[in-house]
């Protein structure tokens, strides 16, 4: 499944410069506000956002700053563009924990290098899909669907299995139940949320009360696999 990106710009000759570039090899949705970005961002998580600086109804760095007040955006992969590279705002948006800079227009390659750049960044730290990842005494190998706890078997059904991989791989991120659906059932409006619940309370029964509670509830948002000490075996 390729990645996904957000890409928040309200300028049409931007957009319809790069995202044709940008989708020969990732899932792109466009948001043309502030607004409709954070709506977007609710509903689904991507794994990076292309942010522009001047948007309809706010700045773009003042939507970072709100991206980073919460859960959702907490940590998510951010290249900021602008057409101007000041001192001042570079490091404003590096100070807001920004991956990359980019001065507008861009050119459509040079951007796909950047993104594809930053997304290998952050999975050598979460793990590559399809890679073995132990998290504090967790391991799963997808490759022979195996999963230990401390060292001890764990036989998990194929859901629970793919969605104790999608939470590991996606450690530190909070998970919406829109996402999880979307990722682990591959369907979105058509099971009911609750179907998630269950799936999860079923999961920490399984590989057991001490490491379940590394699957944290995050109230009306979702799911998120805490834990700082994660590293690829």
């Amino acid at each position: 499944m390729p990645y996904s990106l957000l890409f928040i710009s309200s300028d049409k000759t931007t957009a319809e410069l790069v995202v044709p570039k940008l989708r020969e090899e990732f899932r792109i949705d466009l948001c043309g506000s502030a607004q409709e970005a954070l709506a977007q961002m609710r509903s689904r998580l991507y794994d990076l956002t292309l942010l522009e600086s001047e948007l309809p109804d706010m700045p773009g760095l003042t939507l970072f700053r709100i991206m980073r007040d919460t859960e959702f955006g907490k940590k998510a992969p951010v290249v900021f563009i602008s057409p101007r590279k000041t001192e001042a705002s570079v490091a404003e948006a590096f100070g807001l924990g920004a991956d990359d800079y980019l001065v507008s227009p861009c050119d459509p390659r040079e951007l796909a290098a950047r993104v594809r750049a930053v997304i290998r960044r952050k999975h050598e730290i979460v793990g590559e899909p399809g890679g073995a990842l132990a998290i504090s005494g967790i391991q799963i190998d997808p490759s022979q669907r195996r999963c230990t706890v401390n060292g001890r078997r764990v036989s998990l059904p194929p859901l629970e299995f793919e969605l104790l991989k999608v939470l590991m791989y996606k450690a530190g991120r909070v998970l919406t139940r829109a996402y999880l659906l979307n990722n682990v059932w591959e369907m979105s409006g058509d099971i009911d949320t609750r179907a998630v619940d269950a799936a999860v309370s079923r999961l920490r029964r399984a590989i057991g009360a001490r490491a379940g509670k590394r699957i944290e509830t995050v109230s009306k948002m979702g799911y998120c696999f805490r834990d700082p000490e994660e590293f690829l075996i």
